[in-house]
């Protein structure tokens, strides 16, 4: 062995291996560099690496039988004959290994000294926007709904350019009338560009201003004023569009999304009524419900309309007791006529899909849609939000993270993203994870109601009882209050007031949301009566939600009774059954 690491000495394969490894380390280090600069795919960087793990072996045998001299390439045999040739050789690689060595600490040195963290910290892609709310002008300030709406028609068309990254709507949107720098909201939206513009109607002609703007230095990249009649916005939208892309360098693909039109009275209903929709009041979404049935008869065959409406009858559902059913099976026909009106636009099939998992449980149809969803539009926040708790519902919980994870990054403001992260952390059993996620909840939205609840029950399962007792104290009334209540105080040993805090539950609630009270008794232990009211649940509400309610940990106490494997199978959500579905899910790069 001596004699073998003497020959390697000798024949300077060391050498070799230190400057191929430092030369290789070198390479890298500039390639991850360069690649983001250029927004060149990062995957070519992994090939190198591969390609220059395989090359170290060869180029050690390669040193081996070999050796550069001045007179070139020669066989070591030739160098033997040659001693002094050999001195030249050694000196000469030590002058090799020592530059590339000296070039890699240079490197490193300025990249951790004077770079800091620019080559390791997360920063906004270069080709990212978000669209602000467009102001509304108009003398009598009636056209809110209209500013609005075409804000977040350029959202969407923008968001269906694989090019760029798009913040969605409820992040970008939570800034309406904020007083702070462009630099500011830019950071908190992870993005390096803002649209922002204004508009302004008078009669049937419409003035729209956008300005596109750098946040780095605060400048106007591109700014451009539009005064047409209000029936060329689609025409507007589209040249906007286009611009901006124009703007950023982003290349404009042939089939390049264009707006869907419609008759400009009709879109005009459509606006106001998704404004109306927005403010989730079921005054507001009766009012909702009525300009969409005005504006389709006018124009049947706009596909967002009756997509729209279709999310408007199904948040009237969650509003009522008495007409559930009745509003669910106007949801559902909404969305097969905007699937019928143009099999191409994908808020039909997202409607059904929801409605499919949450309404029906049909779980095989949710999938069905949602594939139908992702390779109509990959790159949309809300369907890839869907898709994550669809996930869940599946039992592809790692799956489901990193989809929210990634729902959380392109919405950072928005607080469903999330309470959805926080959800799917809490099934996981990542509780501290959980409760970082349902705190940033309630930071971004204090009003959360739900979020209360599962931030008490992250605590509870984290046996910091006294800390979900207080949060549970201190929620504003209600079945979460009661529910969380009656089990905390079982937690602490307090058996009176559990019981006090869930009969105020059954009598308030019990006939409302049955699986809260099926919450309290599984988790207190008493088996046959949390068997009696999951009965109750699936009378009211079938096969809906169970695949994702059965990870809930509340339920631990019922998993090793038979009734549990026989409920799930009946419920459509076995393992079994799971195993069946295909969701074909693939997180954007960019």
């Amino acid at each position: 062995m001596r004699r073998f690491f003497a020959e390697i000495r000798r024949r300077n394969v060391h050498r070799v291996a230190v400057g191929y490894l430092a030369a290789s380390w070198l390479l890298v280090q500039i390639l991850e560099t360069v690649f983001p600069i250029y927004d060149l795919d990062e995957a070519g960087i992994r090939w190198v690496i591969l390609a220059l793990l395989i090359g170290f072996v060869p180029a050690l045998a390669l040193a081996w039988a070999f050796e550069w001299s001045p007179g070139g390439l020669r066989s070591q045999a030739e160098i033997d004959r040659d001693p002094e040739a050999r001195q030249t050789a050694g000196r000469a690689a030590d002058r090799v290994i020592i530059g590339v060595l000296a070039v890699a600490v240079l490197y490193f040195s300025v990249d951790r000294f004077l770079l800091g963290p620019i080559g390791h910290v997360a920063g906004p892609v270069t080709k990212s926007i978000a669209v602000l709310p467009f102001d509304d002008l108009t003398a009598s300030q009636d056209q809110a709904y209209f500013a609005d709406g075409l804000a977040e028609e350029l959202l969407n068309l923008l968001a269906r350019n694989p090019a760029l990254k798009v913040a969605a709507r409820t992040s970008s949107f939570s800034f309406r009338g904020a007083s702070l720098p462009v630099a500011e909201i830019a950071s908190r939206l992870n993005v390096a560009y803002l649209l922002e513009g204004s508009v302004r109607r008078s009669g049937e002609r419409v003035r729209v201003t956008a300005q596109l703007i750098d946040a780095a230095d605060g400048f106007h990249v591109w700014s451009e004023t539009y005064d047409e009649p209000f029936s060329d916005i689609f025409s507007i939208q589209d040249r906007i569009s286009s611009q901006i892309a124009g703007a950023l360098q982003v290349t404009m693909l042939d089939d390049r999304p264009k707006p869907r039109e419609a008759d400009p009275e009709a879109y005009k209903l459509f606006l106001q009524a998704r404004y109306l929709g927005r403010q989730g009041s079921a005054e507001s979404l009766g009012q909702a419900a009525a300009l969409l049935d005005q504006g389709l008869a006018i124009d049947p065959g706009y596909a967002p309309a009756w997509s729209t409406l279709s999310a408007v009858y199904a948040n009237l559902a969650g509003q009522t007791d008495v007409a559930y059913d009745e509003y669910y099976r106007k949801a559902r026909d909404a969305a097969l006529r905007a699937v019928d009106a143009d099999p191409t636009y994908e808020g039909g099939y997202m409607h059904l899909a929801w409605i499919a998992q949450w309404y029906e449980g049909d779980l095989e149809a949710a999938v069905d849609y949602t594939n139908r969803v992702l390779q109509m539009n990959p790159t949309d926040a809300a369907a890839l939000g869907n898709a994550g708790v669809l996930l869940i519902h599946l039992g592809r919980l790692d799956d489901a993270i990193a989809v929210q994870e990634y729902s959380a990054e392109r919405s950072p403001v928005d607080p469903t993203a999330f309470f959805n992260l926080g959800l799917v952390y809490k099934y996981a059993d990542r509780l501290a994870d959980a409760e970082r996620s349902f705190r940033k909840v309630m930071q971004l939205s204090p009003d959360y109601e739900t979020v209360h609840y599962q931030l008490g029950l992250t605590l509870l399962l984290s046996r910091r009882i006294d800390e979900s007792l207080e949060l549970f104290r201190d929620s504003t009334g209600g079945y979460y209050h009661y529910t969380g209540l009656a089990l905390a105080y079982h937690a602490l040993g307090r058996r009176q007031e559990s019981d006090a805090a869930l009969e105020r539950l059954v009598d308030g609630w019990g006939d409302t949301w049955p699986s809260l009270v099926v919450h309290v008794h599984a988790y207190r232990g008493e088996i046959d009566r949390a068997f009696a009211w999951l009965e109750k649940e699936y009378e009211k509400f079938g096969p809906a939600g169970w695949g994702e309610w059965k990870y809930q940990r509340l339920f631990d106490n019922l998993r090793d009774d038979p009734r549990w494997a026989a409920f799930l199978e009946r419920v459509g959500v076995s393992d079994a059954q799971l195993a069946r579905y295909r969701l074909d899910i693939a997180i954007p790069r960019n």
